[in-house]
């Protein structure tokens, strides 16, 4: 026996009699129907309140309401159910209006016998016309993801684009200011000069690693930093973000231990909350970054017994916005996730923000009201005061470590940049290598062809027109398989790193400091035998 097919029906009919009629050819079509019944506008408008209905079968025209009057309020209270209109005397203009209004079928009162078959094609039609919205929407939904994930692409390629050349500045500005600290006297007035501009080098170096983690090309690093510091250095970057209308406050507990993070990460961080925060209050309120030490209750869940004995850093961000729904406050973190309007956000500031503090081994707490604002709290381990590291006096330590023993060898210098070239060039000569210089791949090549018995060592940089300098590498690997080779990049490594070979002597990362290559070429020529690729930060 064939299973009946079970159908909740919402009629809007006046005549009991006419409702007992289609319930009766409905069952007697092989259906197993549960019905609701409304006679009047009033019934009808409070039972769609809690309608559960499949389809919804009404009369062309009651007393006080139409069938069309039906589809408008239905369409209002986006109510998801197909509409037959049933009547008793009917013309094809009517029945072309019914359809334009909404309803998917319409049927004489004279042709209810027909009724089951209609029904179930219209149950039919439905689910077809749900199933292409669903695709529809999905389609809708992926075109949006992979738009988003184009332009995040495209921006992060021209981030590291940006990246790139602003490290070649910034190797200049560094390396030819650690030149001129050589010929100073520590104590002299410019000298101190020259020392705050290697600081600000630094700090530019910092921005540029923010581009290339951002366009991925730039992995973690993590070292000891003081939060309270780094916080009032990010300000530099933060205020300017934010509208001067927004009213900046910190509240720094004094005496925090450090932390082990990835500066940039961290700058990121800081830098989406300050975001959010700025949106959420429109410009105008009070933007408050907290630190203070927090240690792990005994009772504190999931974490291990190593974790509880140790004391945490809690870095507060607060504003004074429109807060977040307490409906939303599970999401906020799920990629793509956003509130704001198109265009306005990615939906990737938290995601990105949740990511690097669990990179970090710490967490996240929110607290938000409608109306109160929002505070994240992010926890991150604190590193123990007695494993503190003491760092070299900087200065005459430098000076000291770049008086590298002189030797008579030969060095070929592989740069593009004018600039660089010079700079290249003029720090293993001030330390007694012979130099010579090539503007391309393409010259590098011609000279160690004509001069290879005397090249001890070649340096050259990665992106370069004509041949980059992996080409360059691969063509004397094959003249010379001893070749000792450095490489120099603007970029990142993380994505490069895989398709640097092993022979390969170093890479090391833009910008640099003098004495870091100075050490770098001296140990790579004292080398002998078998080769291990270095990579220098």
């Amino acid at each position: 026996m064939t299973e009946r097919r079970k159908l909740k029906v919402f009629f809007l009919e006046d005549n009991p009699d006419d409702v007992e009629l289609e319930l009766h050819e409905l069952r007697r079509g092989g259906f197993d129907v549960t019905s609701e019944v409304a006679r009047n506008r009033k019934e009808f408008l409070e039972k769609l309140t809690d309608l559960d209905a499949d389809i919804i079968i009404a009369d062309y025209a009651l007393p006080d309401i139409t069938g069309i009057e039906a589809i408008h309020i239905c369409q209002e209270k986006n109510i998801d159910a197909p509409i037959i209109f049933i009547t008793g005397v009917g013309d094809e203009l009517l029945a072309v209006e019914s359809l334009r209004e909404g309803a998917i079928d319409y049927i004489l009162k004279k042709n209810i016998i027909g009724l089951p078959g209609r029904v179930s094609r219209v149950l039919e039609i439905w689910a077809d016309r749900k199933a292409k919205e669903q695709a529809d929407a999905e389609r809708q939904r992926l075109q949006e993801l992979l738009f988003q994930a184009q332009k995040i692409e495209s921006i992060g390629r021209l981030a590291g684009g940006i990246a790139h050349d602003f490290n070649n500045i910034l190797t200049g500005i560094l390396g030819f200011t650690h030149l001129c600290l050589e010929d100073m006297p520590p104590g002299s007035q410019d000298y101190g000069r020259m020392r705050t501009i290697i600081t600000l080098c630094e700090r530019g170096a910092d921005l540029t690693r923010q581009l290339l983690i951002f366009s991925r090309r730039m992995p973690m690093e993590p070292k000891r930093i003081d939060l309270n510091f780094f916080i009032e250095e990010t300000m530099h970057f933060i205020r300017p973000m934010v509208e001067e209308s927004v009213e900046i406050k910190l509240n720094l507990q004094k005496g925090i231990p450090e932390i082990k993070v990835d500066a940039g990460h961290l700058t990121q961080v800081l830098m989406n909350l300050a975001v959010n925060a700025r949106d959420a209050m429109k410009n105008v309120g009070v933007l408050e970054f907290r630190t203070e030490t927090y240690h792990l209750p005994e009772d504190f869940p999931v974490m291990s017994q190593d974790a509880k004995k140790r004391d945490y850093v809690c870095l507060s961000v607060s504003d004074t916005g429109r807060g977040i729904p307490e409906e939303d406050i599970p999401k906020i973190f799920d990629p793509f996730f956003t509130t704001k309007e198109v265009g306005k956000g990615t939906g990737l500031g938290l995601a990105i923000v949740y990511s690097v503090v669990n990179t970090h081994e710490g967490w996240i707490d929110v607290n938000s009201k409608l109306g109160e604002g929002t505070t994240f709290k992010i926890y991150l381990p604190a590193i123990q005061p007695e494993l503190s590291e003491i760092s070299a006096p900087a200065g005459e330590a430098e000076r000291e470590k770049i008086m590298i023993s002189r030797r008579d060898e030969t060095i070929l210098i592989v740069e593009d940049d004018d600039t660089l070239r010079t700079l290249c060039a003029t720090t293993p000569n001030r330390l007694g290598y012979n130099v010579l210089s090539a503007r391309d791949g393409e010259e590098a090549l011609e000279i160690y062809r004509n001069e290879a018995k005397k090249i001890d060592l070649i340096i050259s940089d990665m992106v370069m027109p004509k041949k980059s300098g992996m080409e360059v590498f691969n063509e004397l690997k094959a003249i010379n398989p001893d070749i000792k080779f450095i490489i120099v990049t603007g970029y990142g490594i993380c994505e490069q790193i895989e398709h640097i070979p092993a022979e390969m002597n170093a890479v090391i990362t833009k910008p640099y400091e003098i004495h870091k290559m100075a050490h770098l070429i001296r140990e790579i020529l004292d080398k002998e035998g078998s080769r291990k690729l270095r990579i220098v930060k």
